[in-house]
C-alpha cells in the first residue's frame, strides 16, 4: 500500500459522512481515507461487524484499507466518535490512526489490536458479543467491560485497572502491570477473569 506522500492529488474525492467530510485517495493497491484537520479529534472508536481494526497512535488522523473493500465498510464520524463497520461475512481489515483516544467499543465479530506505542491518560475498553481485542498501552487508568463471549487481552502498564465481566467473557491480564486492580459487580455467575498468575477466577454476584 502506498503512503500518503506517494498518492496522486488528482485522485481525491470528497465523502460526506454524518456531518464529517473525509477525503478519499485511490492508489494502485489501496485506498487511504484522510480525516481532515478541521474535524474534531477522534476520542472514541466504535467497531461493528466482522472487521479487523488496527489502531495506531499518530500525530495525524486517517484511515487506510484495501481499495477493494472501500464500498464494503461503513465509516462515520459524529463529533469525536468514529464508527466503522461491515456486513460482510469475511473479515475486512482497516487501520485507524488516532492522536489521543479514551474509548474503544467492539461488538459482533470485531477484532481490535493496538500497534506500536500507545500512551493515553485514560482508556475505556468495552467488548460484547464475540468481539476480541488485544490492547497494549501505558495509561494512568484503564476501565474494561467485557460482555457475552468476548475476549480481551491487556498488555502494558497502568496505575489503576477497573474490571467488569459478564456472561462467559474472558480477560487475560498476565502481561499487564497494574498498581491497583478493582472489580465491579458482574451480572452473572459465569463471568471469568484470567489473572496475573494465569488462573481463571469465577465470580458469584461480584468479583472481589
Amino acid at each position: 500500500m502506498k503512503t500518503l506522500k506517494t498518492l496522486l492529488a488528482s485522485a481525491f474525492t470528497a465523502i460526506v459522512l454524518s456531518a464529517t467530510v473525509l477525503a478519499s485517495t485511490a492508489a494502485a493497491r489501496g485506498t487511504t481515507i484522510d480525516i481532515r484537520s478541521a474535524n474534531p479529534d477522534i476520542k472514541k472508536v466504535v467497531v461493528k461487524g466482522n472487521l479487523r481494526v488496527f489502531v495506531v497512535q499518530s500525530n495525524s488522523e486517517w484511515i487506510s484499507m484495501d481499495e477493494e473493500d472501500r464500498d464494503q465498510v461503513s465509516i462515520k464520524q459524529v463529533g469525536n466518535t468514529l464508527t466503522v463497520g461491515t456486513e460482510l461475512k469475511r473479515p475486512v481489515s482497516i487501520t485507524v490512526y488516532v492522536k489521543d483516544i479514551y474509548r474503544i467499543d467492539a461488538s459482533d465479530q470485531a477484532c481490535v489490536k493496538t500497534i506500536g506505542k500507545f500512551n493515553v491518560k485514560y482508556l475505556q475498553v468495552m467488548l460484547s458479543d464475540n468481539a476480541t481485542a488485544r490492547i497494549k498501552a501505558s495509561t494512568h487508568s484503564i476501565y474494561t467491560v467485557v460482555h457475552d463471549q468476548a475476549d480481551l487481552e491487556l498488555l502494558g502498564t497502568t496505575e489503576k485497572h477497573i474490571i467488569r465481566t459478564h456472561g462467559t467473557a474472558t480477560m487475560n491480564t498476565e502481561r499487564l502491570a497494574a498498581l491497583v486492580t478493582s472489580h465491579e459487580p458482574a451480572d452473572t455467575e459465569t463471568a471469568m477473569i484470567k489473572d496475573a498468575t494465569g488462573k481463571r477466577q469465577g465470580s458469584n454476584s461480584a468479583l472481589k
